[in-house]
């Protein structure tokens, strides 16, 4: 990432940059900075002296930054939809589209966001200002973010110029462009094991620092639940620090549709919902009348009906991943199928409706239903790929249509679909088992936060109970051994609580992050690490009462 291309991309001059952004920004942190230590003397001693101090660095550290952040954040966002692009520019060259038209259809797909904005650049430089393809090219490939866009856009200028067929050509950048995707995503996914590192070695220093805030008030006397609230801020922090972290690095590929149709799928989902809200409405009324349950527990009784949701959601996703991996058998048979019918899909459906496509059968049949009665193509092939719930099908299956209306080879045209479609899937087969193995991870690493935070908790509260009817020697005071009053336990036992559930939350999410699944699906991995948080505050709490002799 370089600074040109930066301020490129930003649509301003360095220059105007730093007068209009950078340095308001830097003088804010230097007056911010000098209000405080003028107005707030008091409150910066010790260690928090230097914070004023930080603010202006910080400030200088944003607006440094800032251009950088926007320029990988843009190539980001065209890496993850290139896969796409190339498979729909060779898709539409099978019908011996001019180039220019190539590149103006590709263009017109806002689904592709900055890439088909990179691409409208590309087609204005050759109809409004009269540029070769092959300069038009050059000239965006030296401002593009996008590494993969780049190359991609020098070897399509080369090819130009030396009068290369386009459609060859095309053919040829499938595996390229393809193979350069999944070098992407599994760099994503080497990502990802290290974050499961980091991730670790954060909360484990973590607990220890929640531990030492609940063990040295007794040596020392501070205020336990001040100390307590400033590690719950900070796990907190460091947990929404860590899924944002993970989020920027993933690449974005939803398992489920981004289509704005209501189909039968979400409306299941949707109405999932207010059940399992009202479930949690009567376990919790059902515990307060009760009244004789930890809280521990109680929290993962109320918070359990939300499973139900999670469950709908994972059934609905199973059946999107297992349609996804019989779409290229469907699509490359349809595509030899419709070819050796002269092009006609709707023999080839008919064809078709014979063969098993697992759970996409009975989306095909209704497919074909929907084209013999006479509805708008592709409304028809829109409906469906929005009744599948995929956003590969609903991708690629757009692509398909658009192709063979335009006149393309449909058997070259199902098999290229086919074959990028079948590297995605395996790829995201890859990713799924990755998120496997960090839930395992976080499950264990919350009961072992569970375990070490509430026998620490233990072990001051029974030294309080101990200690508090001691009787010391004329003269002496509890205080000169050990600090018994320290704070109330069964405060610092919720505050603990909450560091458990707001922690099992960021988990779950980080999860399906991780994953590429549907958020309502982080319910049940939610909902369990709640239920371990709650058993190892019992079974800790017990054991460590035992351990001492204690009732």
């Amino acid at each position: 990432m370089s600074y040109e291309k930066a301020f490129k991309n930003l649509g301003m001059e360095p220059k105007v940059y730093f007068k209009k952004f950078a340095l308001p920004i830097i003088l804010f942190g230097f007056l911010f900075s000098i209000l405080l230590l003028a107005l707030l003397p008091t409150i910066f001693v010790g260690s928090a002296r230097y914070i004023p101090y930080l603010l202006p660095v910080v400030c200088i550290v944003f607006a440094f930054s800032y251009p950088l952040s926007i320029l990988a954040a843009k190539a980001s966002r065209i890496d993850n939809n290139m896969h796409y692009y190339i498979t729909q520019m060779g898709s539409i060259a099978t019908a011996e589209t001019p180039r220019i038209d190539i590149v103006r259809i590709v263009s017109e797909n806002e689904d592709y966001q900055e890439l088909a904005e990179e691409t409208r650049k590309i087609y204005n430089l050759v109809t409004v200002w009269h540029l070769s393809l092959a300069d038009a090219c050059r000239f965006i490939s030296k401002r593009t973010p996008s590494i993969i866009f780049e190359d991609f856009l020098d070897r399509f200028a080369h090819a130009l110029q030396s009068g290369e067929d386009v459609k060859t050509f095309l053919f040829a950048e499938q595996n390229v462009v393809m193979n350069e995707y999944e070098a992407m995503y599994n760099g994503a996914l080497y990502v990802v094991e290290i974050i499961k590192e980091l991730f670790v070695s954060l909360v484990m220093s973590l607990i220890f620092m929640a531990s030492f805030a609940v063990i040295m008030p007794v040596i020392t006397g501070m205020n336990a639940e001040l100390l307590m609230g400033v590690v719950v801020v900070i796990f907190l922090v460091t947990d929404v620090v860590m899924v944002m972290f993970t989020k920027s690095k993933i690449p974005k590929d939803p398992a489920w549709s981004q289509s704005t149709n209501m189909t039968e799928n979400k409306l299941t989902l949707y109405r999932s919902i207010p059940v399992s809200i009202a479930g949690c409405i009567v376990v919790l009324i059902a515990v307060v009348l009760y009244g004789k349950i930890e809280t521990s527990i109680a929290v993962a009784m109320v918070l359990t009906p939300l499973v139900y949701t999670g469950h709908v959601s994972r059934k609905i996703e199973k059946s999107i991943r297992r349609k996804d991996e019989n779409f290229p058998a469907f699509i490359r048979s349809l595509g030899s199928s419709a070819g050796a019918r002269g092009g006609v899909i709707d023999d080839a459906l008919k064809a078709l409706r014979a063969h098993d496509f697992g759970p996409l059968t009975t989306d095909v049949n209704n497919l074909y239903k929907m084209l013999v009665t006479r509805i708008n193509k592709f409304s028809s092939w829109e409906y469906f790929a929005s009744n599948t719930g995929s956003n590969l099908i609903q991708r690629f299956s757009g692509m398909f249509v658009q192709a063979t209306n335009l006149g393309g080879q449909p058997e070259v045209i199902g098999d290229i679909i086919a074959t990028n479609f079948h590297k995605i899937v395996t790829l995201r087969k890859k990713r799924s088992q990755s998120a496997g193995s960090l839930v395992g991870v976080l499950y264990g690493l919350t009961g072992g936060i569970g375990f070490t935070m509430y026998i620490s908790l233990g072990v001051v509260g029974l030294m309080q109970d101990m200690f508090s009817s001691v009787e010391m020697p004329a003269g002496m005071s509890m205080g000169m051994v050990l600090y018994t009053n320290v704070g109330n336990i069964n405060t610092l036992s919720n505050m603990v609580m909450a560091i458990m559930v707001g922690h099992s939350l960021m988990s779950a999410i980080l999860i399906r992050i991780v994953d590429g699944g549907h958020m309502l699906s982080a319910t049940i991995d939610f909902v369990i690490m709640v239920w371990i948080s709650g058993a190892s505050a019992v079974v800790t709490m017990a054991a460590v009462s035992s351990l001492l002799g204690i009732a």
